[in-house]
């Protein structure tokens, strides 16, 4: 890899000033507060690939030390040394020039170890549960809503529909914090190649969306969670349940995901209907038994290789 001359400590210094300059944008300027949390890893991703781990860690602890400076101590713990897991672990992976599929992993990694600290420093040192505070913000939400519907004359929400509201966000909410990890894994990784690609240093992309292959073991996980949901519907406060439930809805947006890169393929290599995928994009999104449909493609495609591409050595369709 060939670098720019400019120094290891030059460069650091300058990529901890930007992690700086993010966290003083996110803490004064609130509307830019999410953008600048899901990307605030970039400048350590990038010290990290650059420079190497030592570089990057040295980079972090500088812009904890001026972020405590300048705002305070908290600050610098629960939004650099927390989120700088992500800028740690992404830049190792792309330091050891790692897959994009390993080093999205390792970006996944890091953003859920971060969202567990993050969510233990709030607990520990400012005394707020933050999956309390989660549910008390839906709950004020849906009762707004409910006024609000009721002051225009319609019929809000009654106390039944209330409580299973309520009910599917709390079975809902594991699997979205799980999900939001390589989310935000991937938001970096597609910055922080553009931005090494700027400098000169490419570093490759995924594979394209109609060529996307999910290991088959993915559906032994989405087996379980089903056995699970099944066998512990009497019992839905039960951490067997709610376990089950997490299990079932990662496997299946996982398995969607398959779904609709296999309607990409026969869009781009079998000549379907362009509209085919936009429309399959509308229906998943709206209709729960179309989105199930997708899902049971992409198991299909996992057990049948329907487009005959995941044997060794299998060439790339024309």
């Amino acid at each position: 890899m060939h670098y720019h001359k400019t120094s290891s400590l030059v460069e650091s210094g300058i990529l901890a000033a930007v992690a700086v300059l993010f966290t003083l944008v996110g803490n004064y300027i609130p509307v830019l507060d999410i953008i600048v949390s899901i990307l605030w890893p970039l400048p350590i991703i990038l010290c990290g690939r650059r420079n190497g781990l030592k570089w990057s860690i040295l980079c972090l602890l500088v812009t904890g030390c001026v972020v405590a400076v300048l705002l305070s101590p908290l600050q610098a713990l629960t939004q650099c040394l927390i989120l700088g897991l992500i800028g740690l672990f992404m830049g190792y992976a792309m330091e050891k020039q790692m897959t994009p599929t390993q080093t999205l992993l390792m970006g996944s990694l890091g953003a859920l170890l971060s969202t567990v600290l993050s969510a233990l420093a709030a607990y520990f040192f400012m005394h707020v549960n933050v999956i309390e505070v989660f549910f008390q913000s839906i709950d004020e939400s849906v009762n707004m809503s409910s006024e609000i519907f009721q002051t225009l004359g319609m019929n809000g929400l009654t106390d039944t529909q209330l409580a299973q509201l309520k009910k599917m966000f709390e079975l809902i909410l594991p699997a979205g914090v799980l999900l939001s990890a390589p989310i935000t894994a991937i938001a970096n990784y597609w910055a922080a190649r553009k931005i090494l690609g700027r400098m000169g240093d490419y570093y490759p992309w995924f594979p394209p969306f109609s060529l996307w292959k999910l290991p088959k073991w993915l559906l032994l996980p989405y087996g379980i969670g089903m056995m699970l949901i099944f066998f512990g519907q009497n019992y839905q406060d039960s951490l067997v349940y709610r376990g089950g439930y997490t299990l079932y809805m990662m496997m299946n947006m996982l398995l969607l995901v398959q779904g609709l890169s296999l309607i990409r393929w026969y869009v781009e290599y079998r000549h379907y209907p362009r509209i085919l995928l936009p429309l399959s994009l509308l229906l998943t999104f709206t209709l729960p038994i179309a989105s199930q449909l997708v899902v049971v493609l992409g198991a299909y495609e996992m057990v049948f290789d329907l487009r005959k591409i995941r044997k060794p050595g299998a060439k790339k369709p024309e």
